[in-house]
């Protein structure tokens, strides 16, 4: 028997999701598939030592979060206390980790479909912002697409899929995992796509799958890549919000780490005439920022007014051209958006910190909050967690 191990995530903001993990559940299709009996101990809710009692003699441990980068992360330091023997995920293959697993490539992951018979799927929740005025519980994620032709300075994705193209599952096999996950109980969903929007025809083929059942979805976006004809599809499919990684209002600065060069208010427009709501991702810190240019964005971001926004601490992480070229930290603690160790300047930190209380207490967010999701209370007690002094949360 092959445990696999999703491990206790720390430090994580109480209103965050409580996800699937999915990366364990495509691993062991994939063992399986080799016939060896394969379990799944998803411990993100466990602590180091209750996690560790529980382990068998084979495990390996699975480093990889919902988010590639800010949430697989905080779980290396993790990977460490528990004394792992053989680890998988996005960044023990980006160091080289001598007790590396590789994961399945995309060409492989696209035949196979999660194990999902192997995990108690009642106890997933979706985010807040996700669930605004619904049930979080009834939690699903899935994959249509693997990949992003896209080369950012700060992003390490290619170090897990080896390369920018982009593979695509087809239809019948997402209808069918859809159709499980919805015999299971599930009602919220998360297309964990890379960049879901980059293929017209593969968007209305996954939406055609989607339509009818009644879902609350979210996906990745990014300007230039949507219209108002597949906005329209997507809405009616259950679409209800869509991520977009705006980064940085300056241009220069965006324009000098990602090809993001268009102006974004024409995928803004459009998508709110559909009527789907913006999570909106911002980085402070990037190659270029400055204190000026970081309240640039604050600003704009705060004028657009978004439903909800992340804002990042920009963080040179292993496998990136950015952690590449400079002599990066090679302790794991320093690359958790949370950590007291974070490497990452106080000015930054600070900023970053300030920003998202400052966003999220406006008159005007709050007011616009309350009238589309009645939730402008639990925003409020949202913001006492980000109050909290950083050394004074778990790492």
């Amino acid at each position: 028997m092959i445990q696999l191990i999703n491990p206790p995530d720390i430090g994580k903001p109480p209103n965050a999701a409580m996800e699937p993990p999915i990366w364990c559940a495509y691993l062991a299709a994939w063992l399986m598939e080799t016939e060896y009996n394969v379990e799944i101990l998803d411990a993100q809710r466990m602590s180091t030592e209750h996690t560790r009692m529980l382990m068998r003699e084979r495990n390996v441990v699975v480093a990889m979060g919902a988010n590639p980068s800010a949430s697989s992360t905080p779980k290396m330091p993790v990977v460490e206390e528990l004394g792992a023997t053989c680890v998988a995920g996005l960044h023990p293959q980006a160091v080289g980790d001598e007790r590396l697993l590789l994961l399945p490539d995309p060409a492989t992951m696209v035949r196979l479909t999660p194990a999902w018979d192997l995990l108690d799927m009642s106890v997933y929740k979706a985010h807040n912002w996700h669930c605004f005025g619904r049930d979080p519980y009834g939690y699903g994620v899935i994959y249509t697409s693997f990949g992003c032709p896209f080369n950012c300075y700060y992003c390490n994705i290619h170090a897990l899929y080896g390369g920018r193209k982009v593979y695509c599952r087809d239809t019948d096999s997402i209808k069918n995992e859809v159709d499980y996950l919805v015999s299971r109980g599930m009602k919220n969903l998360k297309i964990c796509d890379e960049l879901f929007t980059l293929f017209p025809h593969h968007v209305n083929g996954v939406c055609d799958v989607l339509k009818g059942y009644g879902l609350n979805v979210w996906a990745y976006a990014r300007v230039g890549t949507v219209n108002p004809s597949m906005l329209s599809r997507m809405k009616g499919a259950g679409i209800n919000w869509l991520c977009y990684g705006f980064e940085s209002a300056d241009i220069a600065v965006r324009g000098g780490v990602s090809t993001k060069k268009q102006d974004p208010i024409p995928s803004i427009e459009m998508t709110r005439d559909a009527g789907i709501s913006i999570i909106a991702n911002f980085i402070f810190g990037l190659p270029g920022d400055t204190m000026e240019t970081m309240q640039a964005t604050l600003d704009w971001a705060e004028e657009q007014n978004f439903e909800y926004v992340n804002f990042y601490v920009a963080l040179p992480y292993p496998g990136s051209q950015w952690y590449n070229d400079i002599e990066a930290s090679k302790d794991w603690r320093s690359y958790s958006q949370f950590s007291p160790h974070i490497c990452a300047s106080p000015e930054v930190v600070r900023f970053r910190d300030e920003a998202f209380v400052h966003y999220f207490s406006r008159p005007e967010y709050l007011e616009m909050i309350e009238k589309k999701y009645a939730v402008a209370d639990e925003i409020r007690g949202m913001l006492e967690w980000r109050r909290t002094p950083l050394n004074s949360k778990s790492e």
